[in-house]
């Protein structure tokens, strides 16, 4: 084996078992992923800019599929090509992919356990910290002036508030930037 391949077999098996690891010990559901990648590809690997990975968290989440997994897969491709790509794929689809088939069995056998019900309670509010932890982090990275401001807080209404598909939100704020640009090279002329 040369040298470059087993340079790039290490960094296969580094990307498998950080995104195994996220997978392994985030619960609830990929939002709840994301401050961890951010923390792992940005701060501990240096394998992306703060900016590249909320660009690559916009579009994971506004292609169709989990963005957990939407996202592992643009990760992997950037460090290592199609096959890292699969790599931090299968990484982080196996944890919950075990644990989903232990729980289902026993959960099934369990069902009216009040202390697996208050486990869970825990669970979900520990998530729904984590995901306004990603939130936040990425607005202010993301929202950098007034329009920006503007813009979130219109896409958030439309989601919120009117319901409208998250898609929606990503149109407008791709044509406001497409408009912001055109306006400044007419401006700049």
């Amino acid at each position: 084996m040369t040298g470059i391949d087993a340079s790039k077999l290490d960094k296969l098996k580094k990307l498998f078992l950080i995104f195994f690891k996220i997978g392994a010990f985030t619960f609830g559901g990929g939002y709840a992923m994301l401050p961890l990648m951010q923390k792992e590809v940005v701060d501990r690997q240096k394998w992306m800019k703060e900016e590249e990975i909320l660009d690559v968290f916009a579009i994971a989440q506004s292609v169709p599929g989990v963005i957990a997994i939407n996202s592992s897969i643009f990760i992997g491709k950037r460090v290592a090509g199609t096959s890292g790509a699969i790599s931090a794929a299968l990484g982080v689809i196996l944890p919950s992919f075990t644990v989903i088939l232990v729980l289902a069995s026993l959960l099934i056998k369990h069902r009216d356990n009040e202390i697996l019900d208050k486990i869970f309670t825990g669970i979900r509010a520990a998530s729904a910290a984590l995901i306004l932890l990603a939130a936040i982090k990425m607005a202010k990275k993301a929202v950098t002036n007034k329009w920006g401001a503007i813009i979130a807080i219109i896409a958030f209404t439309i989601i919120v508030v009117f319901d409208v598909h998250a898609i929606w939100a990503v149109i407008i704020g791709a044509s406001y930037g497409i408009i912001n640009c055109l306006y400044r090279g007419r401006a700049e002329k």
